[in-house]
């Protein structure tokens, strides 16, 4: 406001005050000078008014009035000086008895001038009383005019007119109080001046002077706020890391250098942000965690969602951390994005941290970057350390080997921490709720499953196994090399861990097995028991998804099944493997020389492969040589002989099924000399007879099925074949 002559200076002394005591009656304290300017301005408004009206009399008496306006003017200026006097008394006492006032204390943490300040409390106004609404439209001239323009701020704002023009010229620039206090309201009149812009206070700014520290809800959304004081999820793994960041930190803290960005990348889960976590505990600051996938781009928050960032780091003290910072799914246009932010970002004082999956150098064109670390994957003993460290906040069953989990699913830290959460939740499942649930093998082995994210459905099939070994009739030699081949998986973290034989291994720690025998001999069925005794998945594989005609392709379908395969740790079940790795042929066109490639790169992926493969086959003999030397166990299937066809009789049939007091297994396992597929077959069709005739299965309903099953490869049943059975045999050729 234009300066009047004062009566004297102690007209504007300012009066002993109190001291503000929190920040409500600070800014009420100072809507008592905003009042009092605006009955100022009001005042020579209508001083104005009544100039333009007697100006003509004036002229014609040659008398002059205005005695008694400018005494009221006077008036008016010494209660809007003093009212600011004590405002500034009352704000400095408040701060000195370490009272917290908001505003004030906005202004010394982005250097705002008391004019920039006095700028900010003219716009708070009209979030705190709506009389001023209506005062702002009256002087305005404008009813709809409820938000004052730059041209009323500097008018209100300012103690004289060089000051004025200063508020003027600090509200066209694109300074601090336009990037982070003040938005522009709407109702500008167009093709208005840039004075005619009507200004509003930022959400956020008026939260903080009225309410609290919390964000408001659409910052909250992409933004998190975590105190110094805050116990951080335990750190495990990669502890050299934490204390060389913490050395490096404390170094480059003692340097003059303003900007710090600190980059760290890994996958999704490795514990970069535990990494930081534990950091902002050690240097005791509180930590800004900004989601870059909920980071607004468009609409009316976008072009500020970055500067709301550091506005927020400031007011909040805090280290801003970027989560999601630079993504493998990135495209273009994101990147150039990222790019244009790490540019800003070299203008923050202080640190930033950059959480990404990528590493952010070859985005950085101006090496705004200066550390920028991998975070990479646990290592087998720091994976089991973490295992057991995670399983101290839960209930768990005794003799859990944390060694053998680890050495199964190669997680990280993310991945544990998710696996034991849906541990616990199958646990509760599992016993009802009661309270008294402990977590067992069988839980942490499904809920590891449960964090594993892969695709070979798309070119395979999941089995669920139900077989047990005691469900799988094989000759005694057979059954041990199974049994060895599971050992060679339940047991690999101690051969290759703690007896060190993984440091004599270049790749590879899986185990290859071939099963070939006869169609029906139990190959499949192995392959369940397998899966069943090691709590594994099993995938089959569909080889007519995996042979192409087209060179490469093949290849390629193999390299997916493997690398899916890879995260997931599951058993690789090869039906009919022959068709795919035939015997490698002599070399006398483009197309032998493309099936040999194939299967030398199928080779190649077996041993790489940290699981099991299962290889099928009904022809040993097809299979190339120099490929089964790199098979680690054979296991032949043999025809089941005459004791071993009459075990499987015995089992075939569940306990729920009735039978017939005449069912004869000795005579059905010496007379039908069938595979254990076949006998499968026989069994389940003579109980759908038997259960649409409403009877028990028997020996009449066996042959009946024995005989279906004849039929498929064009023989018939004989008397011979019923031997004291032979009474069902004209029953049996009615049918």
């Amino acid at each position: 406001m234009d300066q009047v002559v004062l009566e004297s200076d102690a007209a504007v002394e300012a009066i002993g005050e109190t001291p503000y005591p929190d920040g409500t009656a600070h800014v009420k304290g100072w809507l008592e000078w905003l009042d009092a300017g605006i009955a100022l301005m009001l005042h020579r408004r209508e001083k104005l008014e009544k100039e333009f009206g007697t100006a003509a009399d004036a002229f014609v008496t040659g008398t002059a009035g205005g005695s008694e306006e400018e005494g009221t003017e006077r008036e008016l200026f010494v209660q809007w000086e003093r009212a600011r006097n004590r405002a500034e008394q009352a704000t400095r006492l408040g701060e000195r008895e370490n009272a917290f006032l908001p505003l004030p204390y906005l202004a010394r943490l982005f250097g705002l001038s008391a004019l920039e300040t006095r700028i900010v409390i003219v716009c708070l106004a009209v979030e705190v009383d709506r009389k001023y609404e209506s005062a702002f439209a009256l002087l305005q001239g404008e009813r709809s005019a409820t938000y004052p323009s730059r041209d009323l701020l500097a008018s209100l704002a300012a103690g004289d007119a060089a000051e004025r023009r200063t508020a003027v010229r600090i509200l066209r620039e694109e300074g601090l109080l336009a990037r982070y206090f003040l938005r522009e309201a709407g109702g500008a009149r167009k093709g208005g001046t840039t004075l005619n812009r009507y200004c509003r206070l930022d959400d956020r700014i008026v939260r903080f002077a009225l309410d609290s520290a919390a964000l408001p809800e659409a910052m909250a959304r992409y933004m998190t706020i975590v105190p110094p004081a805050s116990v951080p999820e335990p750190l495990l793994g990669h502890f050299e890391i934490q204390d060389k960041l913490r050395s490096w930190m404390t170094r480059r803290a003692a340097t003059e250098e303003a900007s710090l960005v600190v980059s760290l990348w890994g996958n999704e889960g490795a514990g970069k942000r535990t990494h930081v976590a534990h950091l902002g505990v050690h240097f005791n600051e509180a930590l800004l965690y900004v989601d870059m996938a909920k980071l607004p781009e468009d609409g009316p928050d976008g072009p500020d969602a970055l500067d709301a960032v550091f506005r927020e780091a400031a007011i909040q003290q805090a280290i801003p951390v970027f989560c999601g910072f630079l993504l493998r799914s990135d495209g273009e246009a994101e990147k150039r994005r990222k790019q244009d932010l790490l540019e800003r970002l070299s203008r923050l004082p202080g640190i930033a941290f950059l959480l990404s999956e990528e590493p952010c150098g070859p985005i950085d064109r101006r090496g705004v970057i200066e550390l920028e670390l991998e975070i990479p994957g646990l290592r087998d003993e720091e994976r089991a350390e973490a295992w057991r460290t995670l399983s101290l906040a839960y209930e768990i069953e005794d003799g859990i080997d944390w060694e053998a989990l680890s050495s199964r699913f190669l997680f990280n830290p993310g991945q544990m921490a998710s696996a034991m959460a849906a541990a616990r939740a199958s646990a509760r499942w599992r016993t009802g709720g009661d309270g008294h649930e402990r977590i067992g093998w069988s839980d942490l082995i499904q809920a590891c499953y449960k964090q594993i994210s892969h695709n070979l459905s798309a070119k395979s099939k999941r089995l669920s196994p139900k077989q047990r070994w005691a469900d799988l009739v094989l000759p005694e030699a057979q059954t041990r090399k199974l049994q060895h081949a599971c050992h060679h998986i339940r047991y690999k973290h101690n051969v290759y861990g703690t007896w060190g034989f993984q440091g004599k291994l270049s790749y590879g720690t899986g185990i290859s097995l071939l099963f070939s025998g006869p169609p029906g001999t139990g190959k499949t069925m192995a392959a369940e028991v397998a899966a069943n005794e090691l709590d594994m998945e099993i995938y089959k594989i569909d080889l007519s998804q995996m042979i192409s005609k087209y060179i490469g392709e093949t290849e390629k379908n193999l390299r997916e099944i493997f690398d899916e395969a890879q995260s997931s740790y599951a058993i690789l079940f090869f039906d009919e493997a022959d068709a795919l790795f035939g015997k490698r042929s002599e070399v006398k066109d483009a197309h032998d020389k493309n099936a040999n490639t194939e299967v030398a790169y199928l080779l190649q992926k077996m041993e790489e492969y940290r699981g099991i493969s299962i290889l099928a086959t009904n022809y040993l003999q097809n299979m190339d040589e120099a490929f089964l030397r790199r098979i680690n166990y054979v296991i032949r299937f043999p025809m089941p002989d005459e004791k071993q066809r009459e075990a499987i009789w015995r089992n075939i049939f569940p306990r729920q099924t009735p039978l017939a007091s005449d069912l004869d297994c000795g005579f059905l396992g010496r007379k039908l000399q069938l595979s254990g597929g076949s006998i499968k077959n026989v069994a389940l069709t003579a109980a759908f007879l038997a259960s649409g005739e409403g009877e028990a299965v028997g020996m009449k309903h066996i042959f009946q099925a024995y005989q279906y099953e004849l039929d498929k490869t064009n023989r018939t049943l004989t008397r011979d074949d019923l031997g004291e059975y032979a009474y069902y045999f004209e029953e049996i050729r009615s049918i």
